[in-house]
């Protein structure tokens, strides 16, 4: 007896979620070959470039049709640890190759006429919030706090460790500990609530000392714990005064700031962005809303923060409407997801905030965080079509 695989996308999900994901995808496809079409690039590279983007929204697409249509938390349920497992052994296998700006955090396939580069931590964002899904939601047996968190606890405290400390990925740590502590705060039972004020108060302090490390006497006081790295420190330094390393490491910063200057509302026109000649380094990647401020203007930017901003309104939406733990927290988590890259990599590029190297996920080119959202979205349309059929019964 034969079985197949059905990709038809099933009734029930939220079109407009996923119209938003389509429109960012198409934004996202259209920048990231603008922002590589500079003087010295040949069309060869141009055009592996975009297929090679175009394959990972396809990829990407796939597993959204997939996950929205098979995707069962009780089936994830018996396989959830040795996913953990798994999901650790490959951040560690990071490790085993060469680093790439400062950090450990890609595995590197060299394919003919391509390479390909995998960021297992970009899927461990989505794993966490499953597995906190799976461990602390819903839970009605009476249970000690200890007995609840111990799991949750060792792996993410693990995952923290190696990417932060071994990888050196602090941007992806922060996200992933702070999407934890998000998803951590909705679960109900009982015996969490003195450990989820506690989360909540932690996330406060540490929202706090953010601001007051971006301040002259906090960069002060970074500077005699001695703790970071030269490239850390200076991120905090040009977040302070965009302008006091122009000619170094602020460099690409005061460049994303012109671009958002010279785009002004309208852009100077798709394709004929100055600051990607060299001026942008990661122009496809962490600094590609400049490129789109600067040929699109202000109202592209808006756009791209729009639809954004409605995928991750529309999932909270459907969070705060789940009767049960689970859906909640995997619907809020993925909302966070997007929320979070959204608020690192705005503010990093607007100097709002210390560069994290987060991509703009649906926008930035990059094979992991493509995947990881577009599956997340699949999971979470999951989710809505389940909610959507227990209000019609």
């Amino acid at each position: 007896m034969k079985t197949s695989v059905n990709l038809h996308l099933p009734k029930g999900r939220d079109m407009g979620l996923q119209l938003a994901m389509i429109g960012l995808m198409a934004i996202g496809l259209l920048m990231s070959v603008s922002a590589s079409m500079t003087t010295d690039v040949e069309l060869s590279t141009l055009a592996i470039n975009f297929l090679k983007q175009l394959v990972f929204l396809l990829l990407g697409y796939v597993g959204y049709a997939l996950f929205s249509r098979y995707f069962s938390l009780e089936v994830l349920k018996a396989w959830i640890f040795p996913l953990l497992i798994v999901s650790g052994i490959f951040l560690l296998l990071t490790l085993l190759f060469p680093e790439v700006n400062g950090a450990r955090a890609w595995i590197k396939f060299n394919l003919p006429f391509i390479d390909v580069t995998l960021q297992p931590s970009e899927f461990v964002k989505v794993i966490t919030v499953l597995a906190l899904a799976l461990y602390l939601g819903d839970i009605k047996v009476k249970a000690s706090a200890s007995t609840l968190l111990k799991i949750p606890v060792f792996v993410i405290g693990a995952y923290f460790l190696i990417i932060a400390v071994l990888q050196s990925d602090l941007g992806s740590s922060l996200v992933l500990v702070i999407m934890a502590v998000l998803v951590f705060l909705l679960a109900s039972h009982p015996a969490l609530a003195k450990f989820q004020w506690l989360a909540f108060a932690l996330l406060v302090i540490g929202l706090i000392a953010v601001g007051f490390l971006l301040t002259e006497g906090g960069l002060a006081f970074l500077k005699n714990l001695n703790i970071l790295k030269d490239y850390q420190l200076a991120r905090f330094e040009n977040t302070v005064d965009p302008f006091i390393n122009r000619y170094g490491t602020g460099y690409q910063l005061v460049s994303s700031l012109m671009a958002f200057v010279k785009g002004d509302w309208f852009g100077v026109g798709l394709g004929m962005s100055l600051q990607k000649y060299g001026y942008l380094p990661a122009a496809q990647t962490d600094f590609i809303l400049a490129v789109i401020a600067e040929e699109l203007g202000f109202l592209g930017v808006l756009v791209v923060a729009g639809l954004t901003l409605f995928i991750i309104v529309t999932l909270l939406r459907y969070a705060f409407k789940a009767k049960t733990d689970r859906p909640r927290m995997v619907l809020a988590g993925i909302a966070y997801y997007l929320l979070i890259h959204f608020i690192f990599n705005v503010g990093g590029v607007t100097a709002l905030l210390p560069l994290t190297g987060v991509p703009l996920l649906l926008i930035s080119s990059g094979g992991s965080s493509t995947l990881s959202i577009m599956m997340a979205l699949g999971i979470a349309q999951r989710m809505i079509i389940d909610q959507k059929a227990s209000e019609d019964e």
